[in-house]
Order: C-alpha cells, then structure tokens, then sequence
C-alpha cells in the first residue's frame, strides 16, 4: 500500500530514467558529415527532418518498420526532436507531410552530391513489397516470388558500386515490368548527369531483366555506358555462344576472380540493334555457373528422352511428315525409314479444273540416338555468361565490374532483414510514397555505418555486422540522478564500443558532453 499509493508518487516523466544515447551520437554525427541533414534540409522543414531521422533510428534500432510502437521505444532514447509524437500523427506525417515533390527535391540532391567524378558504377535492380491494401492505384499483381496472390509495389534503387551507398529510389506500380521501370530510371540518371559539376562517365551495371533495345537506345542516346547480361532467349546469345565456345577455354583467356573457380573471357564487336552503334559482347566461360547449369540440362535432356520415347511408341507404324517431327531437339537423332507417301491433290492455276497430284515423303519412326557432339558442345554452353558493354572495355575490366553488382541486392537484403520492408503497412498511395522514403534513408544510415567501420571488420566480422554494432550502441545508457535530475554515463565505454565511435572521431569525454546537454 505505501509503495504504489497514488498520492505519495510523482506523475512519470515524459523521457524514462534511462536513455539510450549511443546511437543517437552516433547519427548526429554521421548524418551531418555526409550532408544527409543538409540535403534533408533543403526539401523538409526543420522538424520534419529531425521526426524522419527519429523514425529511422528506430527503424535501425529495433529492426521494424510498424510505427505503432515507435512512441514506447522513443520514451527510452534521446531523440533529434523535441517531442513524443503518438502513432496517430506518425500516420498523417506519413501521408500529408512526406510528399512525392519533397521527396523526389531531396533525391536530387542526395544524389547529385554523391554522384562522384570520374567513371562511376551503377548499380541498378528493384525488388517487390507486397502490400494487402486495396484500392491504391500502386498496389497492383505483379510476378511476385513469394505470394502471386498478393498486390506488391515495386522499388528500384541505384546503388553506387564503389561502396554500396544508396543514391536514389523509385516506387512504381506492381504490373510495370523491370524493363519498364528502368526507363524513368535512366532519364534520371542522364539528368544528373547533365547537372553535375564534375566530368562524370555513368555506368549502369544491371541483370538480364533489363536488356532491350528500348532501353539501350536510351542509354546511347544519353551517353551513358552499361554493363547488362544478355538473355538466353536472344538470337544474339545463340549466334555469340556458337562462335565462342571452341576457343574460349584457353589459358590466354583466362580471367583473375576472388574464388578458385575457373573464369575465362573474350571480347567480340558486335550491334545489339538494327542501325545501332557498336557495342561489345563480353564472353565469359564460368565452372562455377557450368556446374549449377549442366545440372538443369541434365534434367531437361532426360524430360526430353521421355516425351519422345512416348511420341515414338504413340507413333509406332504410322508414316509421319517431316513437318510433325520439327518440335524434336537438334541433340537428338532419328533413326528411321521411309513411310507410305502423303498424297494430296492440287488445283492447278488458270482455266478448267485440272489437279496435279503431290506426293510428300513421309517417315516410320523406330527409334532415337543422343548426338554426343550436339550435347556435349550444349553441356560447354551452359558455362556461358554473355555481357554487353557500350564503352570498349576489357573482359576482365567488365568482370570485375559486374562482380560487384551484389553491393544493391546487399541494400534491399538490408532493408528487408533488418528494416522492416518485408511488408508495407499503410493503406494509401500517399502514405507508402513517405514510407519509402524512410527507408530510404534508413538503408543510406545502414550503409554509412557499415562504410565506416570496414578497417573493423578485417580482423573481426563477427563482432562489427550492422546489427551487433547497433546492439552495442544502444547499450550506451544516460541515467538520471534522482535527486539532482541530472543525467549522467554510469558505466564506462566497452572497447568495441569505443572502436566503433572512434571512426567517427566520437570519444567519451563528447559522449559525456552531449547527455549534460540534454533536457527533460
């Protein structure tokens, strides 16, 4: 009774007795020296920019994107504004603050700062949010791999190579095919290109799904260079892969990589489209992919065996025209003998009414034998990797490029791991517009701290993923004296910890200074 009677205890106060400071440190300074606060300055109001970097630290820091909870985790950190706000507001914030003109203002100039100089990689891929909201013109079936039942909103990101730093995004309805989507993504990219202060070569680094003439006649007439993995569904693939594969195996051939698989690489001239400039083809033979491939080869020649083992026994005694045997693949050879001759008669041309018999050869079909030829030269094909260059490049400098195309799929592993975009959560157009670009900048935070520290990571991983290091961080604690008010650090920095703040010239005496500046 004495001790929860309500009379003889104080009101709570708006912030716990503990706070969490170590992150918030750490993105004060971060966010400022990359100019991520002045580029979110300069299209949002100053109390906005501090409510999204709030949104994001707690996107970061609990690995989740449901804003309900957002007030009970803001009670417990120092935050970059002044309030608590409730998740009724966060949800008009959302909607009417976050606008597509803001946003798209800030991307342009979180982009044009770090575009860089110099040639410069892009890497370009989207992926897909599934949504239940209904009604919302974005939200719309796609080809999702995970639930098809579902409507899903694509995202695409440029990502830039050299260190995996997020440099714009794009929302656009779930149906839009990739091949679609990439062409508002390279008017955007010429446009920065056209803007920037610096003599910049773009380079966009992009998988199969967005080769097509469109697209390259785009990029041609932008200047801007690329590196896209040619379709095997391509009369070019066929017609490249046939004249490389007898020579591409040779040691002058072969190609450095990061792994002990073999890798060989030859260049070829080639015109991707009627009337187009010349491009280059880069050839590479690659075990590693001729493994996984011959595999599937081996899966699809024995379904093969089986249709036409049972085409040959539906078939047995019945003379076949040579037209009904044209779906059988070229590795495989009949053995046969000649059937009963199809006669068909014909009106001859002119007066009357004369026919002229037409005799067409037919075929017993008995039996099949493999074509060892065809079907080994079809297993070395399967090692072929096909990549198209604008700009003359060699195969070992394309290699190397189009290895590190893994920096966006690492953004969106990023986002949908630890950010919480494996589902959307809001219900209108308007509302996932500004959730994208949470995690926007969430992912740009993710990636400076794990830029930041990578001289860590050399003789730890374990200990200096993003995660674990932000786990460490929130461990930094600011602890009220209840009898003064004031607020102080009651443990001292653990050495990882120190490690961490350190790249970023954060020490314990700033760490200090900092909470004996804050107010409750």
């Amino acid at each position: 009774h004495e001790l929860f009677l309500q009379a003889s205890l104080p009101e709570p106060p708006k912030f716990s007795d503990s706070l969490a400071v170590g992150l918030y440190s750490w993105m004060q300074k971060a966010a400022e020296q990359s100019g991520l606060i002045e580029d979110l300055c300069s299209a949002f109001e100053e109390e906005e920019v501090f409510l999204i970097l709030d949104l994001c630290a707690y996107m970061l820091s609990r690995e989740s994107a449901v804003m309900q909870h957002f007030p009970a985790w803001a009670r417990e950190h120092v935050l970059f504004s002044d309030n608590i706000l409730n998740d009724t507001y966060l949800g008009q914030f959302l909607k009417h603050n976050l606008t597509v003109s803001k946003i798209g203002l800030f991307m342009e100039q979180w982009a044009r700062r770090n575009l860089g100089d110099g040639r410069v990689y892009l890497c370009y891929d989207s992926t897909n949010v599934n949504s239940q909201a209904e009604g919302v013109f974005i939200v719309q079936k796609g080809h999702a791999k995970d639930n098809p039942n579902l409507g899903q909103v694509n995202t695409d990101y440029v990502v830039r190579q050299s260190d995996g730093l997020p440099l714009t995004y794009l929302h656009s309805p779930g149906s839009v095919t990739d091949i679609a989507q990439a062409q508002e993504m390279i008017a955007f990219a010429n446009e920065l290109k056209v803007k920037s202060d610096h003599e910049v070569e773009l380079c966009m680094v992009c998988d199969r799904g967005y080769i097509s003439e469109k697209n390259l006649r785009h990029m041609d007439k932008a200047g801007i260079n690329y590196i896209l993995m040619l379709r095997t569904s391509f009369g070019l693939y066929e017609q490249l892969a046939e004249d490389a594969i007898d020579s591409i195996k040779s040691y002058k051939n072969e190609l450095r990589t990061n792994s002990e698989t073999e890798l060989y690489g030859i260049t070829r001239s080639c015109t991707f489209y009627e009337g187009g400039p010349e491009c280059h083809a880069q050839i590479l033979w690659s075990a590693e992919r001729y493994t996984v491939k011959r595999r599937e080869i081996s899966a699809n020649l024995a379904a093969e065996r089986l249709k036409l083992e049972q085409f040959i026994k539906q078939h047995q005694g019945k003379s076949l025209p040579a037209e009904d045997l044209a779906w059988i693949p070229a590795y495989f050879k009949l053995i046969t003998h000649p059937g009963i001759p199809l006669i068909t008669e014909k009106k001859q041309r002119g007066r009357g009414q004369s026919t002229v018999k037409i005799d067409t050869p037919t075929f017993l079909v008995t039996g099949y034998e493999d074509d060892e030829q065809a079907i080994n030269k079809l297993y070395q094909k399967a090692g072929i990797v096909i990549l198209i260059t604008r700009k003359s490049l060699t195969a070992q400098e394309t290699e190397d490029a189009y290895s590190k195309r893994d920096c966006v799929e690492k953004v969106f592993r990023a986002l949908k791991s630890h950010l919480g975009m494996d589902k959307i959560g809001v219900t209108t157009e308007e509302a996932m517009h500004g959730k994208g670009l949470l995690w926007f900048v969430a992912s740009i935070l993710h990636a400076l701290l794990f830029n930041g520290t990578a001289s860590l990571r050399t003789a730890d991983k374990k200990h200096y993923t993003v995660p674990a290091m932000i786990d460490q961080l929130e461990a930094i604690k600011a602890d009220k004296n209840l009898s003064s008010s004031k607020r102080h650090r009651r443990y001292k920095l653990t050495q990882r910890q120190q490690k961490i703040l350190a790249q970023w010239h954060i020490n314990e005496q700033k760490i200090d200074k900092m909470i004996a500046d804050l107010e409750d």
